[in-house]
């Protein structure tokens, strides 16, 4: 069927997108925000730390997203086999545990705290440059939305698991 069949017994469940889009979708916008940075703006320290900070922080919403949808999975699996649909010890066996998701998830919140933290205060600083402070600050705000979208990619993606 090609590269974005995803057979459902490899998976916790169906997916609602196909990953292999929306993962490329995710690349493909922050690789062109991040030609966008690199040809906009002048200053080489904001050049880096802007790069830096939009990897960081697009990479960290992603996984965050992801996690977000393996917790809920998780939960609709339980769900099912409280309802008796399936065998505990096989929802139990197929999914990771709850201390798993929760280090997933605090490591996913901790990177996107930080880089959209390195965002803001890029943009504080770079108010104090004589060139380049508005393309610093328009840069950091794509960032931060550019972060967001792949959030809800990774929402729709297959659980990395």
């Amino acid at each position: 069927m090609g590269i974005l069949h995803e057979p459902e017994d490899q998976h916790f469940s169906p997916a609602l997108m196909r990953s292999t889009v929306v993962i490329t979708g995710c690349l493909v916008m922050l690789a062109v925000l991040e030609i966008w940075v690199w040809l906009t703006l002048s200053s080489s320290f904001a050049k880096v730390s802007v790069t830096g900070s939009m990897i960081v922080t697009a990479l960290s919403f992603f996984i965050t997203g992801n996690t977000f949808r393996l917790r809920d999975i998780r939960r609709r699996v339980g769900n099912r086999a409280r309802a008796g649909r399936i065998a505990p010890i096989d929802a139990l066996s197929t999914l990771p545990p709850r201390e798993t998701i929760a280090r997933r998830f605090m490591l996913g919140t901790v990177g996107a705290v930080v880089g959209v933290g390195t965002l803001v205060l890029t943009m504080i600083f770079s108010g104090d440059e004589q060139q380049g402070a508005r393309e610093a600050m328009v840069a950091s705000v794509l960032g931060i939305v550019c972060a967001m979208l792949c959030f809800v990619g990774g929402t729709f993606a297959r659980p990395i698991d």
